[in-house]
C-alpha cells in the first residue's frame, strides 16, 4: 500500500472516531478507531521516508507539541508526589493527545480540516437529537437536560458546551463549503442549548462571540444576517414556549450562586498555597463543605485545578500551552478565520468555571479543550512563515 494511501486510511479512521465519540462519550469500543488510526499512522512514520520528512519538516507544529509534550509529562509524572499514583495510565494518556494533535494536523495539511470539523458538528447535532428523544418530555420545560441518552456526558454543562460549539462549528463550515445550510441547526441547538439551564457554555458562546467581533468587526452583511435572523427564532420559539422566564431566572439566580463559586476558589487557592511550587500532585482533589453545606472534589475551574496540582511550575506549563494557541489565533485573524479563534476562546472562558483537569482517555476534555486548542495550534506552514 502506497503512502499517500495509508494516510487516507488512517485519516478515514480518524474522521470516524471524532464522529463516534462524540456521540458515545467516553466508550471504549468507539476508542477502537481512534487505536487503529494511531496504530496506521505512526506505522507510516516507521515505515514512510516521506512521512518522516513531512513530519519532521514541520517546525512550527512541533513546537506545538513540544510544549503540550512538557506540559502533560510534567503532570503525568506528579503522580510520583500524589495522594495516590496513576503514572502509567497519565504518560499513556499524555502519548494519545500528542497522537490527536499529529493525526488532526496530517489531516489539516492533506485538505480534510473541513471533514474533521464536520464529524464534530454532525455529532454533536446527533448527540442533541439522542437526547431530546431519550430525556422526559414531561419535564423538559421545567428540569435540565439530564438523564436523557445514556452516552452522552456525564455533566449536563458539558453537553450544553457541545451544543455552544456546535454553533460555532456551523459559522465555520459555511465559510469552509461556502453554505449557508451549515446554519440550519443553530437556532435547534440555541434551543436545547437553554433547556440544558446552562449559563456558563452560553456566556462562554457570548464572550468569545463578542470578543471575535471587537477584535476583527469585518463581517459579510449576509453572514452576519443569516445568523440574528436564526438566533432571533430561537428567542421567539422560547418566548412562546414559556421557557424564556425559566433560564431568565437561573441567571438572575447566578449572581448569587457565584459566590459560592469564589468560595471554592477561595478554597483551592488556599490548599494549592501549602504546596506552591510543585503542587500536591496529579490525584489531589479538595474536601470540604462549602457555604452552602455541599461536599466539594473539584476546582469548578480548569486553572485553579492546575495551580493545585502542578503548583506554580505546572501551571507555568499550563499557560505556555494555552499561549501558544492564542499566538497562533494571529495567523487565523491574518486568514480571515474568526471561527478557529472563537472556538479556542470559548473553550477557555468554558474551563475557567468548569472542569479539574483534561489528561484523560477519550471524553469530552478532548471535544472542549483539546479539539478546539489543536484547531488553533494547526495553521498552514506558509502563513507561519510569513
Amino acid at each position: 500500500m502506497s503512502f499517500f494511501k495509508w494516510k487516507t486510511t488512517y485519516l478515514s479512521f480518524f474522521i470516524a472516531f471524532i464522529l463516534m465519540s462524540t456521540i458515545f462519550c467516553g466508550v471504549s469500543r468507539v476508542n477502537l478507531l481512534f487505536h487503529v488510526a494511531s496504530t496506521l499512522f505512526l506505522l507510516t512514520l516507521v515505515f514512510s521516508a516521506q512521512a518522516r520528512q513531512d513530519f519532521w519538516q514541520d517546525k512550527s507544529y512541533l513546537l506545538s507539541l513540544a510544549i503540550v509534550a512538557a506540559f502533560a509529562i510534567y503532570y503525568s509524572l506528579s503522580n510520583l508526589w500524589s495522594t495516590s499514583s496513576h503514572l502509567d495510565s497519565s504518560l499513556t494518556h499524555s502519548f494519545y493527545l500528542l497522537v490527536l494533535m499529529a493525526l488532526y494536523r496530517r489531516a489539516e495539511l492533506a485538505g480534510y480540516k473541513k471533514y474533521v470539523i464536520t464529524a464534530a458538528w454532525l455529532g454533536i447535532i446527533l448527540l442533541t437529537i439522542f437526547t431530546l428523544i431519550y430525556v422526559d418530555k414531561s419535564s423538559i420545560l421545567h428540569s435540565r437536560l439530564k438523564n436523557g441518552f445514556p452516552w452522552a456526558p456525564d455533566n449536563v454543562i458539558d453537553l450544553g458546551g457541545y451544543m455552544a460549539l456546535g454553533i460555532i462549528f456551523s459559522t465555520l463550515l459555511m465559510r469552509e463549503f461556502k453554505s449557508f445550510w451549515f446554519l440550519v441547526p443553530i437556532p435547534f441547538l440555541l434551543l436545547c442549548l437553554v433547556l440544558t439551564q446552562s449559563r456558563g457554555p452560553l456566556m462562554a458562546l457570548l464572550v468569545a462571540s463578542i470578543a471575535v467581533f471587537v477584535l476583527q468587526p469585518k463581517w459579510h452583511f449576509k453572514q452576519l444576517a443569516a445568523i440574528c435572523l436564526l438566533i432571533i427564532s430561537a428567542i421567539i420559539a422560547l418566548y412562546a414556549s414559556g421557557f424564556l422566564d425559566t433560564f431568565i431566572n437561573r441567571i438572575d439566580a447566578s449572581y448569587e450562586q457565584s459566590f459560592v463559586r469564589f468560595g471554592i476558589w477561595q478554597q483551592a487557592y488556599n490548599v494549592a498555597m501549602q504546596h506552591p511550587i510543585f503542587g500536591w500532585g496529579f490525584n489531589k482533589e479538595l474536601a470540604f463543605v462549602n457555604s452552602i453545606g455541599q461536599h466539594v472534589t473539584t476546582t469548578h475551574s480548569l486553572y485553579f485545578g492546575a495551580l493545585l496540582k502542578g503548583g506554580f511550575v505546572g501551571f507555568a506549563l499550563f499557560i505556555s500551552v494555552i499561549g501558544l494557541g492564542l499566538w497562533r489565533c494571529k495567523v487565523h485573524f491574518a486568514m480571515n478565520q474568526k471561527a478557529e479563534v472563537a472556538i479556542l476562546l470559548f473553550s477557555l472562558v468554558f474551563y475557567s468555571t468548569q472542569g479539574m483537569f483534561v489528561i484523560s482517555n477519550p471524553r469530552e476534555y478532548w471535544v472542549l479543550f483539546w479539539l478546539p486548542l489543536t484547531i488553533v495550534m494547526s495553521t498552514p506552514v506558509y502563513m507561519l512563515k510569513k
